[in-house]
């Protein structure tokens, strides 16, 4: 089976060793050297039944500071294209785009789907869980009603553990320096477990999409990702209408 079809079938690809171990310690570096420079956001939100518990560099200091990291998002871009014989660009939204994920003992990433239709996730450190768990073209999506408050409802019920158990096949994957996963994010359910050793887990999120594709609670979700302010305790992800055509 070519890789486009496989990807197609089945919903994700993994890729060991896209980046060498010596091209992951030139960016942990510089990671390392803007987190001694620049206050980085610490994200909690009590979410049952996992939290959200990290840090982020989103996209616009990435872009601004972080160069490097965004070039790499370009040449990734191409990958997914070849990969999935479409054009996919990136998010017109730049603070999404592309973040730096620091997860710290503890830290977890609770289920969710993206907001956008391929997300690359490419892991610059090894540590001790911090894996992450999916279930690849799990997403049951209403042709008719994609936005509506009763997919709101199902994507909510299909995260259970035994509707998890009985309609999805889990794939778990565990971090290594250079291993890059590429899915469907809004039809792939995920989440990460607990990083259960002293270090952190270290990974570059990186979010395409469809031509003018644009997200109805962009404001609201931004804030609930990649900012520690205080709010609301519901997740805009899914309180209300996601993704949207046009601008």
């Amino acid at each position: 089976m070519e890789l486009q079809e496989q990807f197609k079938v089945e919903g994700y690809f993994l890729q060991e060793n896209f980046l060498s171990s010596q091209e992951c310690e030139n960016l942990l570096k510089s990671i390392s050297d803007y987190r001694q420079q620049f206050f980085i956001p610490k994200v909690y939100r009590n979410v049952k039944p996992i939290p959200l518990s990290y840090s982020v560099i989103d996209g616009k200091a990435v872009n601004t500071h972080l160069p490097e990291i965004q070039k790499l998002y370009e040449t990734v871009n191409q990958v997914i294209n070849n990969l999935t014989s479409q054009q996919f660009f990136p998010l017109k939204d730049v603070q999404v785009e592309c973040n730096v994920n620091i997860t710290e003992q503890g830290g977890t990433y609770r289920w969710h789907y993206d907001r956008n239709a391929v997300t690359a996730l490419l892991y610059l450190n090894e540590v001790e869980g911090g894996e992450i768990e999916f279930y690849p073209n799990y997403r049951i999506i209403l042709p008719k009603a994609k936005f509506s408050k009763f997919q709101s409802f199902l994507d909510q019920i299909q995260q259970f553990n035994l509707v998890r158990s009985t309609l999805g096949k889990r794939i778990v994957v565990k971090p290594q320096p250079g291993l890059v996963l590429i899915m469907c994010g809004d039809r792939c359910l995920h989440s990460v477990r607990p990083v259960t050793e002293a270090g952190d887990r270290v990974s570059i999120v990186m979010a395409y999409d469809l031509p003018n594709a644009s997200f109805a609670v962009k404001d609201q979700l931004n804030t609930y990702l990649y900012s520690s302010e205080k709010v609301a305790a519901s997740d805009p992800n899914y309180s209300q209408s996601g993704r949207s055509p046009g601008n």
